[in-house]
């Protein structure tokens, strides 16, 4: 599970490592012929656009409603707002940014496996590899920048007033947030891990 700040990144980074990951194929695709070199494109697009469509984008959308401050890492609280059903004046507007943030996270995928894919045909493929990690890394620091946001689990307007002090809890202390996050991690990050094992046994083979 990750959080907001995260999740368009991610979706980005794991599109371009299964290009990354499956240059050898690619390369030996191209020299076999442009309809092998088609097929597998739309094999690892296939790939990319499954992670990000139906396990990185459906996890963070989970999260997002269950812990949508803590998932925007109190950002705004916007979403805090977004379920509140009995709030009719703002429907069905409230609901927009939830199919706005999944369509973004399904782009996002879409975007990293296309210039993957260009940029190691292009023999670049290094250069996809430091963006990836660098947008990975600067992602991921930005987040912890914001510390204690990635730790406490709060609504919006507690966290801002005093986020050490209840209903603010320490993740660790927070049982059912634990859980969950537990479940959705491994939910978004197995599928990642197996898909590149698998095109890393499909480069092996070809070796």
């Amino acid at each position: 599970m990750a959080v907001v700040l995260t999740d368009i990144q991610i979706a980005f980074a794991a599109g371009a490592l299964f290009a990354d990951a499956g240059a050898p194929v690619i390369e030996a695709a191209r020299k076999e012929s442009e309809g092998a070199l088609a097929k597998l494109y739309s094999s690892y697009m296939l790939r990319s656009l499954v992670y990000a469509g139906v396990f990185l984008g459906p996890v963070a959308t989970i999260s997002l409603m269950a812990y949508p401050a803590w998932e925007t890492q109190y950002l705004s609280g916007v979403f805090d707002h977004t379920v509140a059903y009995n709030d009719t004046a703002n429907f069905p507007f409230n609901a927009y940014p939830y199919g706005i943030f999944l369509m973004v996270v399904f782009i996002g995928g879409w975007f990293g496996n296309w210039l993957g894919f260009k940029w190691v045909l292009n023999g670049a493929r290094k250069k996809l590899r430091v963006l990836y990690l660098v947008i990975t890394a600067i992602t991921f620091a930005i987040v912890w920048i914001r510390y204690p946001a990635p730790v406490q689990v709060c609504d919006y307007e507690h966290f801002k007033a005093a986020p050490y002090v209840l209903p603010c809890r320490y993740y660790i202390a927070h049982k059912p947030f634990l859980f969950n996050f537990i479940v959705l991690l491994l939910l978004a990050g197995l599928p990642l891990l197996i898909g590149f094992i698998q095109i890393r046994l499909s480069v092996k083979k070809l070796k």
